[in-house]
């Protein structure tokens, strides 16, 4: 227990004794020109930086190590100076990738140091906009590894023909949305939604073209953002025109299928059947076409509404093909119309039946004042043939 105790003891105390023997370095602010977006192949750039070193134990920096300064910049140059208590020891320039400054050279004992660096290069040229590493300072090890990175500084290289060339994309995108626009409108279709994103999405076309190339990226994602949100408010006014023609399209086989059922009485008729089938598949493609449309997915909405209107209107066909079949069917002979001159029939009969009976009357008048002039002389009297007497009453005769 108490060599295990002495062990750790040990340990720490070793802990505490190798931390001073370890040299810091530390790297001030890094000032980079021009700020901001570089241009490829085009931007002169330039890095002023200072390092400073922190003696522990007495010296500045372990001599078996090393520091190496890297960038991207293409035909770069370093200037440097190493300071040792205020005085500047300038050193050769040097053309390459990457500045080491071997520990050999940093190693000093009891001595305020810094080292002050210069880096002159241009931007490279790139196909695609990108980062790239303008100086990075990092601590190696004697292998040469990186053991650690003190400081890494960046900055963008834009490819100005990759941002026209979005520009243009978007442009493109943005003219075809205005003649879609038209061709909707003059369809009788609301696009005033589309209208009001479609100026949106022009404002961001405008202001990327004067803008940095990060200012201009974002700008272009907007537009392209606009662009689509008014696509999706004209799917919303298409879908809801193509809602509105089904429910037109299913009322008026309404209408058909009634005529049917009540003024033809064909209720029970078999070829009425799949017509009323039909029109109830129609009737659930429009209700699941609005439920799309309500849950704002109007692309989904319209295909479905267009599906429905299909059916409608086949089913509307339908009902057409019965109407003419009906209609063609044969009928029976059609008596004349005599309802206009009934009542003339009427009167003449009327008329005929009562100069019918008043000539009955008057001839049986007739014969009865002939007997009683008769009955009065002669030799031949009644008696000898006596009148007939009548059994029937005189307008029985007539019926």
């Amino acid at each position: 227990m108490k060599t295990g105790s002495l062990i750790i003891f040990l340990s720490i105390i070793f802990c505490f004794i190798a931390i001073p023997a370890m040299a810091s370095v530390e790297v001030g602010h890094v000032n980079i020109k021009p700020s901001g977006d570089l241009e490829s192949g085009k931007s002169n750039v330039t890095a002023d930086l200072q390092m400073s070193f922190i003696s522990v134990g007495g010296e500045t920096f372990p001599s078996d190590e090393s520091i190496s300064l890297k960038t991207e910049l293409e035909n770069p140059v370093w200037t440097y100076s190493i300071i040792l208590d205020g005085v500047e020891n300038p050193r050769p320039a040097v053309s390459k990738k990457q500045l080491d400054l071997s520990g050999w050279e940093l190693s000093y004992e009891n001595v305020d140091e810094s080292v002050k660096v210069n880096l002159k290069g241009m931007a490279p040229k790139v196909d695609s906009s990108r980062q790239i590493e303008v100086v990075s300072v990092n601590v190696a090890t004697p292998g040469g590894r990186v053991k650690e990175t003190v400081k890494n500084v960046t900055a963008f290289v834009t490819n100005p023909g990759e941002l026209k060339g979005d520009i243009t994309s978007v442009k493109e995108s943005y003219s075809k949305l205005e003649k879609d626009i038209a061709q909707n409108k003059a369809d009788g279709i609301d696009v005033s939604k589309a209208e009001a994103k479609a100026k949106e999405a022009l404002n961001s076309l405008n202001s990327a073209a004067g803008a940095s190339y990060s200012n201009a990226q974002v700008y272009i994602k907007n537009a392209n953002t606009f662009i689509k949100d008014a696509y999706s408010m004209l799917d919303m006014g298409v879908s809801q025109k193509a809602i509105n023609e089904v429910k037109e399209a299913i009322d008026k086989t309404d209408e058909w299928i009634n005529y049917f059922k009540t003024e033809k009485e064909m209720g029970s008729d078999p070829r009425l059947a799949p017509i009323i089938t039909k029109r109830e598949f129609a009737a659930e493609d429009a209700s699941d076409a609005k439920e799309l449309f309500d849950a704002g997915k109007y692309t989904d909405a319209r295909k479905k509404a267009e599906e429905a209107y299909q059916k409608a209107n086949e089913v509307f066909e339908a009902t057409q093909e019965l109407q003419t079949e009906v209609e063609s069917a044969p009928k029976g002979p059609e008596l004349p119309d005599l309802s206009g001159i009934i009542p003339y029939i009427v009167g003449i009969i009327v008329v005929a039946i009562v100069g019918f009976i008043l000539y009955r009357v008057m001839k049986n008048r007739g014969g009865k004042g002939g007997g009683k002039g008769g009955g009065g002389g002669g030799s031949f009297g009644s008696r000898d043939k006596p009148r007939k007497k009548s059994t029937v009453h005189q307008y029985d005769e007539l019926f």
